[in-house]
Order: C-alpha cells, then sequence, then structure tokens
C-alpha cells in the first residue's frame, strides 16, 4: 500500500505542474465550436461539414447527449458523479455540436481500484480527462485504431494529449491492455463506450519495469549500468521511447553470451546494447509520432502503408529505425525495427513516453566498407537460427564487433 501511495502522491505532483491542462483542452474545443468543424470518424478522415444528427423515427429513440446518456446510466452513477465536479467538462459532455469519445468505468470498476483518500481535486480532474478524448469514434472504429487521444496532456508544452492504446481482441476491445468495453452507443454528440475497470494515469517507465517480470533482464540490466538513472528520471527527457527486449529475447543470445553481458567484463557491452534500445525526448506509439524539440504530433496517415521514423539513441545517437506499416487485413499498424523485428506487444502507454515490448534484442547494423553503420538483411535461414537459438546464438566475438562502433561513440561524445 506505501508504495502505491507514493506512486500515486508522485502522480498528483507530476500533475500539479500542468493541472489547468483538461480545462484548456476542453475550453480550446468548446471555443471551436462557435463555427462548423470537421468531424473526426473512425478512418481519421476528415469530411468538412458540421455534424448531422439523425432524426429520430417510431422505431428509433432520440439519441442523447453524452452528459444525459451517462447521467441516466444508473450503472455509471460513480463516474457520473466524479465528472459533475467539473463543470466545464459536464459544459463540453452537455454541449449538442461537440464530436467527443467517453470511456466511462461501471460503478464496479472503482472498487477493484486503491485511492489514497488525500489525493487532490485536480488528481480527479486528471483521472476524469484520460477517460475522454477529442472526436467520435464508434465501437467499429475502435478495432483499427492503436491509439485514441485523450484530453490529458502528454507534456509541460499543450501540444501532444497523452494517448490510449487500443487492444483488438477476437471477442472484445480493451484499453490499456486492462480495461474491456462492455457496451457502447451513440450519442448526439459523440459516442459512448462503458468499460469494465478504470483507465488509470498511466505509470512511470520505471514502474511498469519495475511490475513486469517479463521485462526484468532488461531492467536489471538498465540497474547494473546505471542507465536506469537517466531512464528512471522524467527531469531529463521530454518523453522517451522504450524498446525492451523480453527475458525470453535475452535469452536467445544464449549462455555464453549473457555470461558475458553480465560479467565483469562485458560492462560496457551491455550499456551500448541497452542504450541503443533507448531514444529519449520522442515518443513513437505505432501510429502517432511526438517529435523532439516540442514538435507537433504526427497522426499517420492511412492513405500511406508505411511510415519510417529514424530516431537517435542513447548509444552514442546512433539512430535506430522503426516503421509504422499498416496492415490491410485489419487496418491497424505495427512497428517493425530497423526492418527485421516486429514490436510483439506495442503502445504500452507510460507517464513519460512508451514501451514497446519486443522478442528480440535488437542489435546495430553492420558496418559497411566506408565505417558507416548500414542496413542488415538477414536470411531467412538466419533469422530462423536466430529466433531459435540455433548454433547457441551470436558469438561472444560477433556481439563486441558489433557494438564496438557504439562504445567508440559513446567515448568521442564525452
Amino acid at each position: 500500500m506505501k508504495s502505491f501511495a507514493k506512486r500515486a502522491l508522485f502522480q498528483a505532483l507530476r500533475v500539479a505542474l500542468v493541472a489547468v491542462t483538461v480545462s484548456l483542452a476542453v475550453q480550446t474545443y468548446l471555443e471551436g465550436w462557435k463555427k462548423p468543424q470537421p468531424v473526426v470518424i473512425e478512418s481519421r478522415v476528415e469530411i468538412n461539414e458540421t455534424f448531422q444528427p439523425k432524426l429520430p423515427t417510431e422505431e428509433t429513440p432520440p439519441l442523447k447527449t453524452l452528459w444525459e446518456s451517462i447521467q441516466n446510466d444508473p450503472s455509471l452513477s460513480k463516474f457520473a458523479k466524479l465528472v459533475g465536479e467539473f463543470d466545464d467538462i459536464v459544459g463540453g459532455l452537455r454541449a449538442p455540436k461537440a464530436q467527443l469519445t467517453i470511456y466511462a468505468p461501471v460503478n464496479e470498476a472503482f472498487d477493484k481500484e486503491e485511492f489514497p483518500y488525500d489525493l487532490p481535486w485536480f488528481y480527479w480532474k486528471f483521472l476524469v480527462g484520460y477517460h475522454m478524448g477529442k472526436g467520435g469514434v464508434s465501437a467499429q472504429g475502435l478495432r483499427s485504431q492503436n491509439t485514441v487521444s485523450s484530453f490529458v496532456n502528454a507534456d509541460i508544452f499543450f501540444k501532444n494529449q497523452q494517448r490510449i492504446s487500443v487492444q483488438d481482441n477476437a471477442d472484445s476491445v480493451t484499453f490499456n491492455f486492462g480495461s474491456k468495453m462492455i457496451s457502447s452507443q451513440p450519442a448526439v454528440n459523440g459516442h459512448l463506450h462503458i468499460v469494465d475497470r478504470l483507465l488509470m494515469l498511466p505509470d512511470s517507465a520505471a514502474d511498469v519495469l519495475r511490475y513486469t517480470p517479463s521485462l526484468g533482464i532488461f531492467r536489471q540490466g538498465l540497474i547494473d549500468t546505471g542507465l536506469a538513472e537517466v531512464v528512471n528520471d522524467t527531469s531529463t527527457h521530454m518523453g522517451q521511447t522504450l524498446f525492451v527486449p523480453t527475458n525470453a529475447a535475452f535469452q536467445q543470445l544464449g549462455p555464453k553470451v549473457n555470461a558475458f553481458l553480465f560479467g565483469p567484463g562485458g560492462s560496457e557491452y551491455l550499456k551500448a546494447l541497452l542504450a541503443y534500445h533507448i531514444v529519449a525526448n520522442e515518443t513513437l506509439f505505432s501510429d502517432v509520432h511526438f517529435p523532439a524539440k516540442n514538435g507537433e504530433q504526427v497522426v499517420f496517415s492511412r492513405e500511406t502503408a508505411t511510415h519510417p521514423v529514424e530516431m537517435p539513441t542513447l548509444a552514442g545517437g546512433h539512430f535506430i529505425s522503426a516503421s509504422s506499416i499498416l496492415e490491410s487485413s485489419t487496418g491497424r499498424r505495427t512497428l517493425a525495427v530497423n526492418d527485421e523485428w516486429k514490436v510483439s506487444r506495442p503502445d504500452i502507454v507510460v507517464m513519460d513516453g512508451v514501451i514497446h515490448e519486443i522478442d528480440a534484442v535488437v542489435l546495430p547494423p553492420l558496418m559497411q566498407g566506408d565505417g558507416q553503420l548500414g542496413k542488415q538483411k538477414l536470411d531467412w535461414w538466419s533469422i530462423v537460427k536466430r529466433t531459435m537459438n540455433l548454433d547457441g546464438g551470436i558469438t561472444v566475438e560477433e556481439l563486441m564487433e558489433r557494438l564496438q562502433p557504439l562504445i567508440e561513440s559513446e567515448g568521442s561524445s564525452r
């Protein structure tokens, strides 16, 4: 309980730095309703016309506003009471011309969480703001979304909104890997999705790594090399992207390589290897990019099948590439790292960026003849051998050769 209270208090204090974000987001959006606005539909294509609800017939009752829908549902009374504390948010939910998406937790969802009794008012406002976002996204539309936006700010510059991760399972849609959509209904000003768990404000990357056993080797490596201080200290970066290999991915390297990396003679190589998986000051989701230098977020177009992004890592600035690839069969996007490995569990939203779980340890490309890093193209048998750890995986000598340029770059930058 102490650890939870400490994390909740830390979240609340960080929230205090930008406590007006939700109000500003709602008020700014309300200002736009004074004139016709494009309506955002699930395919993220915009139609330049004002939203016109369908006229009711004898068979179909008239649509309610989102606020009316929430108030009239007894299973949402706790959420309605919480939202009702904030007049500016209620005003947005009442506005007929708005287009919003609400993820409303049922009453039982509140009983599944533990809250310290002394959380300040702005924590609750941010919690409410994380359960809604601009644009109307239907239940069917969610199945082709990787992430959706909330009204909570992702940084102190008021440019990028924190995302909610969406998973399309065979029988349901879930959010942030834990909150299941129970039902959905349209409203005159958007869509209301009822969920069985609260969408808690995201934990820090440090907390997510700490409480995910399958990522324990990566976390231990961060601690051993001192990189944990960089990753965990949110004051040193404005967003970050972590490609985190699973424990099984490290085991694929083979016992000799792991003994070397985590032994006394391999510490600098381990640091270079892990640093190559970390990008500071840029947050790359599978469908949205928050660039460095306070740049505006980039939503990947559905008209373009592949969106490659190259980002400097903590390994002496050496770049890692990630391509967002649109899958035609599902309409969803996947991330391919260095044109070689697909991310297995994407878009783990954290307070200070995003984590992508990957089933392989990503090695930098091979050196070309001119001394520059080049793309490595593996044949199918090489990929099979690495995936199944045939022949004992990569050798220690091969690993050292691949990582040496990163170590030299790090040394020259000091």
